[in-house]
C-alpha cells in the first residue's frame, strides 16, 4: 500500500533533483532558502562529484586480468581449438573481453565458487566477498523502497538506492563465505561495469592488511585493490561488514560507499 514520503524522503528527493539540475547553484542559495542549508549543500556537492566521476566511467579490464583468464582458458581447452565454439576465442586475433565476455564470466565465476563457496576458506574474508563481483546473479533485482534505499535489508543493513547516480540494481545472490552467510546486491555502473555490495551476517569481519584508511566527505572507509583489478571499499554499518567491489577507479567506489552514510548518518 502506498505511503506518504517522510520529511527525510522529501529532502532526499529534493537533493536528487538538485544533483540532476546543474542550473541550480546551491552555493548561491540564501540563508532562508532550504537549498542553502549546509547539510543539503554538502550532500548535493558530494553527490555531484560522484555523479561526475561515474560519468567518465572507469578503465578497461586490466591486461593482467585478461592474461590470467586467457591462460586459464588455454589450460582448460588447449591452445588449439578444434570446435566451432572455440575458434572465435582462440583464433589468431588477440583475445579481448569485448568478444569473450561469456568466457570471462564462466572462468571468474568458477574461481569465485572455489574461494567464496561452502568449500572455501574456514574464516570469513573481505577479499573473498569482493571476488563475488565476478559471480553470476541468482535472484532478481530489488525494487526501490525510497529515493535513497532499496526494498531489501540484511543483518539490519538496508541496501542503498543509487538511482540518482544512474546505477541501478541488477540482481542478488546469497553465499556462505568462510562459513558466514552473506547477501550480495549487484548494480550496474553507467559504463556497464558491475558493482557488488555484499553484507556479512554477524560481527564485523577482520580487515585485510592491505586495507588503508580513507575519509571520503568525512566518512571513514577502508580501501584496497586486488590483483584481479577490483577496487574494494569496506565499512561497518549497524555492526555488519559491508564490501563494495568493482573494476573501476577507487574514487567511484568510495563515493558510492559513502553516499548512504551521508544520507543516513545513523548508519
Amino acid at each position: 500500500m502506498p505511503t506518504n514520503p517522510t520529511p527525510e524522503e522529501h529532502e532526499a528527493i529534493e537533493i536528487t533533483r538538485l544533483v540532476d539540475d546543474r542550473s541550480v547553484d546551491v552555493e548561491a542559495a540564501g540563508a532562508g532558502d532550504p537549498r542553502g542549508r549546509p547539510e543539503v549543500r554538502r550532500q548535493v556537492e558530494s553527490q555531484r562529484r560522484v555523479s561526475d566521476a561515474l560519468s567518465t566511467g572507469g578503465p578497461a579490464v586490466p591486461d593482467g586480468l585478461v592474461r590470467a583468464v586467457e591462460a586459464k582458458v588455454q589450460e582448460r581447452y588447449g591452445r588449439t581449438a578444434p570446435g566451432p565454439r572455440r575458434r572465435g576465442l582462440m583464433s589468431g586475433s588477440p583475445w579481448r573481453p569485448a568478444i569473450a565476455v561469456t568466457g570471462l564470466a564462466v572462468i571468474c565465476a568458477a574461481i569465485v565458487i572455489a574461494v567464496a563457496g561452502t568449500g572455501g576458506s574456514s574464516v570469513p574474508s573481505i577479499p573473498a566477498a569482493a571476488s563475488l563481483a565476478f559471480a553470476p546473479s541468482v535472484g532478481p533485482a530489488p525494487t526501490a523502497h525510497s529515493a535513497t534505499l532499496l526494498d531489501v535489508s540484511y543483518g539490519g543493513v538496508t541496501y542503498p538506492n543509487y538511482a540518482k547516480f544512474s546505477v541501478p540494481p541488477t540482481g542478488t545472490r546469497t553465499d556462505r563465505i568462510g562459513g558466514r552467510p552473506a547477501l550480495t546486491v549487484f548494480y550496474r555502473l553507467p559504463n556497464g561495469t558491475r558493482l557488488s555490495y555484499t553484507v556479512f551476517s554477524g560481527k564485523a569481519v577482520p580487515l585485510p592488511s592491505s586495507a588503508r584508511v580513507v575519509r571520503f566527505e568525512g566518512v571513514p572507509l577502508r580501501e584496497f585493490s586486488t590483483s584481479s583489478g577490483l577496487s574494494v571499499v569496506t565499512l561497518v554499518r549497524f555492526g555488519r561488514t559491508c564490501v563494495l567491489a568493482a573494476r573501476t577507479r577507487p574514487d567511484v567506489v568510495l563515493g558510492l560507499a559513502a553516499a548512504p552514510v551521508l544520507e543516513h548518518p545513523s548508519a
